[in-house]
């Protein structure tokens, strides 16, 4: 199991209404079919600017996770005494990465000006309480990855536009557009996201702190 989960498992051991849900293993040749499945799964939908599955290069450090775990996912006892997801830690299955869910389609504009944001490949939920949120692999080059094989990770923010985008026509970033780096490869952010998940006990109106903590500057 990955280190990171290893930490988070004893974590929620020690915890009471928690636990820990991981799918199985991928095979390599299902984790080859993502980009062309993300594809497939969004040809019919209004997109001024389509994906492209040779943009993503699925990085290293995420493909070793599948391999292993297909999804891993945080649910807690809620008070009706049913398992409910903690958003702030929901790694999406394989069939939930496929559906694009941060593109934009054509119809969404911002300032009268079509956006796309079909460089964004969610993998994850980002847990907003206020909105619909995730975190995302920035596929296009203008934001370097620092190790070689991965990618770069934003926070993806979409309940009105997603706040990430582009123009079509320009390609340059909306305005104030929210696209600092949370991490710069997968395992570097779910060393993170365990270390601040596990660093209080749990408390399941603990949400936008989780996220939030991936941007809070150093004391």
């Amino acid at each position: 199991m990955n280190k990171h989960l290893k930490d988070l498992e004893r974590w929620c051991a020690r915890e009471s209404g928690l636990r820990l849900k991981m799918g199985p293993p991928l095979p390599n040749t299902e984790i080859k079919k993502l980009p062309g499945g993300i594809a497939s799964s969004n040809i019919r939908q209004p997109l001024d600017v389509p994906f492209q599955p040779k943009s993503f290069v699925i990085p290293i450090s995420y493909r070793q996770f599948l391999s292993e775990h297909s999804f891993a996912r945080l649910e807690y006892m809620n008070e009706d005494e049913q398992w409910e997801v903690y958003e702030p830690f929901n790694i999406f299955s394989p069939e939930e990465v496929v559906k694009g869910l941060s593109f934009t389609p054509s119809g969404t504009e911002l300032d009268d000006k079509p956006i796309c944001s079909t460089f964004l490949i969610a993998f994850a939920t980002a847990g907003y309480q206020a909105e619909a949120s995730r975190w995302c692999f920035y596929t296009d080059k203008d934001i370097p990855a620092k190790r070689k094989g991965e990618l770069p990770i934003l926070s993806e923010s979409n309940d009105f536009e997603c706040d990430v985008a582009k123009y079509v026509e320009t390609r340059k970033w909306v305005e104030k557009a929210m696209n600092m780096p949370a991490a710069y490869s997968f395992d570097e952010w779910l060393s993170k996201l365990v270390s601040m998940v596990t660093s209080k006990p749990f408390d399941p109106e603990r949400t936008d702190e989780i996220p939030n903590g991936f941007y809070a500057k150093k004391k």
